[in-house]
């Protein structure tokens, strides 16, 4: 068993919700556009880029568990 698929299965997940967010608010541009929308769209990129950090570190962090798991597993 992959011994991060629970974390893997997380990141995922919230990769989709934040891409949603950003979907979202990028479709009502179109007919929303004042300062209020400029302000939130500037707030969901930095959103994005701080997502994008977290998702990279989770990763990361995946590929740390799995390698634990593999050298716990080798016998000596």
């Amino acid at each position: 068993m992959n011994n991060s698929f629970t974390l893997k299965k997380e990141l995922e997940s919230f990769k989709l919700s934040t891409g949603k967010i950003s979907e979202k608010i990028n479709g009502v541009g179109d007919i929303w556009r004042d300062n209020n929308y400029v302000l939130l769209q500037t707030q969901i990129a930095e959103l994005a880029k701080k997502s994008k950090m977290v998702i990279e570190s989770g990763e990361r962090a995946c590929s740390s568990i799995d390698r634990f798991f593999a050298i716990a597993a080798e016998k000596v």
